[in-house]
């Protein structure tokens, strides 16, 4: 483990060890574009080797949308998923609950934000989360998707960003990024002209 200001530096081995069974774990991305790559299959290869010991691992799984390979196949391929939301993709997956291993959710994918800020599946102890970079004062810029990202940031109990360096630092001037309040509390979005922002990122 090193340091990149205050913030720890970990491999993906270190950072998945933080990681417990049954840990409710929210991952970015809306199909395979933002989502995390790295962090998955080290959670992946870790619940294998819980299994080989004989001991159970298995954890929670919230995304923004489907998920591809990276994080879904690769979990349940290593049987480490237990309940899932909002959608699902993967045929490995797929026959899994349909035999009634996993438990799933299956919802709009534009409720899971709001169902989340209203606790509705409980704390999310991790958010694993694709980004561009980090600033200083903690800013995180996403990459290619925004999805439920935001939420899991606010949310979450504990936060791993996954640096992809092979995206354009410029990426951060794309998102305009709004969090709304739970209803009643919500007034119109003051969007007006094609050039107006609403977010501060």
């Amino acid at each position: 483990m090193s340091y990149t200001g205050q913030f720890p530096r970990l491999t993906p081995e270190e950072a998945v060890a933080h990681i417990p069974n049954d840990a409710t774990v929210s991952f970015s991305g809306f199909s395979p574009a933002g989502a995390a790559k790295v962090i998955p299959r080290a959670l992946a290869a870790r619940a294998r080797e819980f299994h080989q010991r004989g001991e159970p691992f298995k954890i929670r799984v919230l995304t923004g949308a489907s998920s591809g390979e990276t994080i879904e196949e690769a979990l349940a391929q290593a049987e480490a998923i237990s309940w899932r939301a909002p959608y699902m993709s993967g045929s490995t997956l797929r026959k899994q609950i349909n035999r009634q291993e996993v438990e799933y959710v299956d919802m709009h994918l534009s409720h899971l934000p709001q169902s989340v800020l209203s606790s509705f599946f409980g704390e999310i102890d991790y958010a694993v989360v694709e980004a561009t970079e980090i600033t200083r004062d903690g800013r995180v810029f996403l990459t290619t998707s925004i999805g439920a990202s935001p939420t899991y940031l606010r949310h979450a109990k504990r936060v791993i960003i996954e640096i992809n360096r092979r995206h354009s630092l410029r990426l951060r001037e794309m998102a305009d990024i709004m969090i709304m309040p739970a209803p009643p509390h919500r007034n119109p979005i003051p969007i007006y002209h094609p050039l107006d922002k609403i977010g501060w990122s």
